[in-house]
């Protein structure tokens, strides 16, 4: 028969072996990796990092309708997950502005010269992991026109200026997360002193998941509270065996 110590010691590396193996398959299965990044250009100029390209002027890149071979920020196709779009008279615009452009990262130039503008903007991704969380950053900055477009999520709403230098063009969502369907819907309305109600403007978007703790430090805690619990068990072990001597 084995001794108590022995079955002690045995049994927590057991269950850190299964622990560790359920772990290594969760991270094989999730669509996106902590940091990866889906990017979204709309517009007619192609743009230069791996964004995914929507362009009312040109029917070859999917606008209104959903696009089902969606890329992330390294270029790599993402199996299951889609792009929706759609909006309310829907037109290409040119006249993005670079003035705020250097207040936040992920974007270049290319997906903030031009943009969309309709009467409502709605973008979806859909086929995410619902246990996982997200961030969602969109742009919309016009240099011909004052157009302030409000972006919904959830019952949170941010209005962006398209007149700001200092970082008012973007809107950014945090602990976004998706709904029982794997979907996460953003929509946009627009306050444009011109246009009022109407006009709402994107230039660009980008989702992102959010990082989440290292398997490496996720395992360190695991062996502390084992540790914990297997010291425990000694120290009852050593009272024990000194109370029968």
């Amino acid at each position: 028969m084995p001794s108590p110590l022995r079955t002690m010691k045995i049994a927590p590396v057991g269950i850190l072996v299964l622990l560790m193996a359920l772990l290594g398959n969760c991270h094989e299965a999730l669509a996106l990796q902590p940091g990866q990044s889906i990017g979204i250009s709309f517009g007619a100029t192609v743009p230069d990092n791996h964004f995914n390209q929507c362009n009312p002027a040109n029917p070859d890149i999917v606008l209104t309708g959903s696009l089902s071979a969606v890329i992330d920020t390294t270029g790599a196709t993402l199996p299951g997950v889609g792009l929706k779009f759609s909006g309310e008279n829907v037109l290409s615009s040119q006249d993005g502005t670079l003035l705020d452009f250097s207040n936040y990262s992920g974007f270049s130039a290319s997906n903030i010269q031009n943009g969309v503008v309709g009467d409502s903007l709605s973008i979806s991704f859909t086929g995410l992991d619902m246990s996982q969380t997200f961030t969602f950053d969109l742009v919309s900055a016009y240099a011909s026109r004052n157009i302030g477009t409000e972006f919904f999520w959830n019952g949170t709403s941010i209005l962006t200026d398209s007149t700001s230098t200092t970082g008012g063009t973007l809107a950014h969502f945090t602990d976004v997360v998706p709904d029982k369907n794997g979907t996460i819907t953003i929509t946009a309305l627009g306050h444009d002193q011109f246009h009022a109600p109407s006009w709402a403007g994107i230039n660009a978007a980008l989702l992102t998941l959010q990082p989440v703790p290292e398997p490496s430090a996720m395992m360190l805690s695991l062996v502390g509270a084992f540790g914990l619990i297997a010291g425990k068990r000694l120290r009852l072990l050593i009272n024990r065996s000194h109370r029968r001597w």
